[in-house]
């Protein structure tokens, strides 16, 4: 009988044969190798009798050692006829005119760091976590050689060709058949050829030199709109210093738009608007720049540009993944405003970028929100085109991380009322000045949501402004027609009208014109104003910044009729007084928006009701009064004047 120790020994060498033999098995199905491994890359191929023509480059370029020996590589074969192809149709007669330096990109080419047999391309694709990190699974990279880098290739095995199918036929425009793996839009018709020093598999067509993402934008015809603007954001720097500390010389092309599409490492995917989809955005806005569309404000187009380049490779399936923030230079999340995969109607092949083109523009959210028609009005409104771009005027007026801008309506003035100086002529004082003007016309709401003006008062960051009969009201009684009921621009928060005048603004910092300084203005409040000066409360309501107040002030028959003598009644009954009159917070009333409660300053509930004529506050015990002048606008509050009392 069989010790436990030697029973125990037998049954693992039992175990290991049968894993042993099923690995076996599992590598012989998946592998297969076609040869020994007495040979490297290059001599399987010279062997092989249907590359000499690959070969023949190679030895010319003095890479048969390199690429024989120095590194573990994949190699994409191409027989004799599909060498002849690639270089007749690039206009060589014979392979001895092309130039050493497109042979060298060539060969390099068709090199893939790493060993990748098919098995181990559906392993990486499917050991993947998501579904977006399957897709950048796809993405392999061919051999690097000095200063020449290596560009981007895709390879599509049987897993990603059964599970996104339909992306890789958005890529290519093209159904694969027959074969089960394919490097971008070319099939391996022969996978798995082994060599010493990696693996051969044989390419079932002519492999074409994927282009850069921008020479690639550049060659397509239906991009050139895109790329030229493209363009014009290019700049050449200087490559790295060395061991030694020496500078590359060499000026290398990048771009200022935030991602270096001209860097083969970068890998990007764009959504590129055709000329026709540009030209159909623009073209309304055309007589209001240049009549071309390259006069487009350089704002503008930096900001569709970033709005249309995403980091990464993403394919058209996985743009249609909620989870993921699907967020482009420009910060903004795009797929709060559109369905990316629908706007697709074709794709350019790049090498370190997928290229889908669109049939309308991805909208900067400049663009997406109120303030996008100062930029394309630039003719018309030419002066706040300058402060919104140089002045920082169009700072908190829209978004431009999630879309999601606040509601505001902008009341504009064309150059005609604009006057001199002219925005940059303008010192800092009265730039700052005339900044707060157009702003003291920006209100905080779309009045679109409620079917147009009406009579109300709307709030803006430098008071409030009162529309009534086609005017609009400031709070020193200053006043502008509107132009027209029809917006000038309409974005998704609000809408541009034209206006023929410029506003008061309301200085919120300006003690000077404090609820108490506004009170002091009114004779028939002197009595109310002793009050406040007798219980110490001037400074609280001079006080300018965080505090707020809404004054309901009696006048002095009013509290003369009562019996009350503010010189005699003790203080603290003085303050309880004046506290039921004064509300913490500024309230605008008269237009109805309001009608509920509030808490004045002894903590008593008092209810608002009514608007402008029928305008009243009552109090717990039903007694009510109505402001006989309301609304008298302060820095840090509201003057509201009453003739009766509780």
């Amino acid at each position: 009988m069989l010790s436990l120790n030697k029973y125990r020994s037998v049954c693992l060498l039992l175990i290991l044969s049968v894993f042993f033999s099923f690995c076996s098995r599992k590598l012989d199905v998946y592998y297969n190798p076609k040869n020994t491994l007495d040979k490297n890359i290059i001599e399987v191929l010279e062997a092989d009798g249907r590359f000499a023509k690959f070969v023949s480059i190679v030895d010319k370029l003095g890479l048969r050692k390199t690429l024989g020996s120095s590194a573990m590589y994949t190699c994409l074969a191409p027989r004799d006829e599909y060498v002849e192809q690639y270089f007749s149709k690039l206009g060589y007669t014979s392979l001895e005119s092309v130039p050493e330096t497109l042979l060298r990109q060539y060969v390099n080419y068709h090199f893939i760091n790493g060993m990748y047999y098919e098995y181990d391309i559906n392993k990486i694709y499917d050991r993947a976590s998501s579904d977006l990190n399957k897709t950048r699974a796809t993405v392999f990279s061919s051999r690097t050689e000095g200063k020449t880098p290596g560009k981007r290739l895709r390879l599509f095995s049987t897993s990603f060709l059964t599970r996104q199918l339909d992306d890789y036929v958005s890529l290519y425009n093209q159904q694969p058949q027959d074969y089960t793996l394919w490097v971008d839009n070319v099939p391996i018709s022969e996978a798995d050829i082994d060599a010493s020093n990696g693996v051969i598999h044989v390419l079932g067509q002519p492999l074409d030199i994927a282009l850069r993402t921008d020479e690639a934008l550049a060659s397509d015809p239906e991009t050139s709109i895109f790329s030229s603007w493209l363009e014009k954001h290019v700049q050449y720097v200087l490559g790295e210093k060395d061991e030694f500390g020496w500078v590359d010389t060499t000026l290398y092309k990048s771009y200022s738009i935030g991602r270096n599409l001209a860097d083969e490492s970068v890998l990007s995917t764009i959504f590129v608007p055709t000329n026709d989809a540009i030209l159909n955005y623009f073209q309304p806005y055309l007589p209001y720049l240049d009549n071309t569309i390259d006069s487009v404000p350089q704002l503008v187009i930096t900001a569709l540009l970033r709005a249309c380049i995403f980091p990464n490779i993403s394919y058209k399936s996985n743009f249609d993944d909620v989870s993921a923030e699907w967020k482009a230079l420009s910060g903004g999340n795009i797929s709060m405003i559109m369905h990316l995969p629908s706007i697709v109607t074709g794709s350019i092949r790049a090498s370190n970028s997928i290229i889908y083109k669109s049939d309308q523009l991805i909208l900067s959210p400049h663009l997406h929100s109120a303030v996008g028609g100062v930029y394309l009005f630039q003719k018309k409104y030419s002066q706040w085109n300058w402060m919104f771009s140089n002045a920082g005027m169009a700072s908190g007026l829209f978004d431009g991380l999630n879309y999601q801008h606040s509601p505001i309506t902008i009341l504009i003035q064309s150059d005609d009322v604009w006057g001199t100086p002219l925005a940059e002529d303008m010192n800092d004082a009265t730039r700052a000045y005339r900044i707060n003007q157009c702003k003291s016309g920006i209100l905080n709401v779309d009045v679109r949501a409620e079917g147009g003006f009406r009579k109300k008062f709307y709030p803006t960051n430098f008071g409030y402004v009162l529309y009534d009969n086609g005017r609009f009201y400031d709070y020193t009684g200053n006043s502008v027609q509107l132009i027209t009921s029809a917006a000038t621009w309409e974005g998704v928060n609000g809408a541009i009208y034209e206006v023929d005048g410029f506003l008061t603004p309301l200085d919120r910092q300006n003690d000077t014109l404090s609820v108490y300084n506004k009170i002091a203005e009114h004779p028939d409040l002197s009595l109310f104003k002793t009050a406040i000066d007798r219980v110490g409360m001037a400074a609280q309501l001079k006080l300018t910044g965080f505090f707020t107040y809404s004054v309901f002030a009696p006048v002095n028959s009013v509290i003369t009729e009562a019996g009350i003598n503010v010189n005699t009644m003790p203080v603290e009954e003085l303050r309880y007084f004046l506290q039921t009159y004064i509300i913490p917070n500024r309230y605008i009333f008269s237009d109805g928006d309001f009608n509920g409660q509030i808490t004045n300053s002894n903590g008593n509930r008092l209810t608002i009701s009514g608007s402008w004529e029928t305008f009243s506050v009552s109090n717990e015990l039903g007694s009510t009064i109505q402001p006989v002048v309301a609304n008298l606008q302060a820095s840090n509050g509201v003057l509201h004047k009453i003739n009766s009392l509780f």
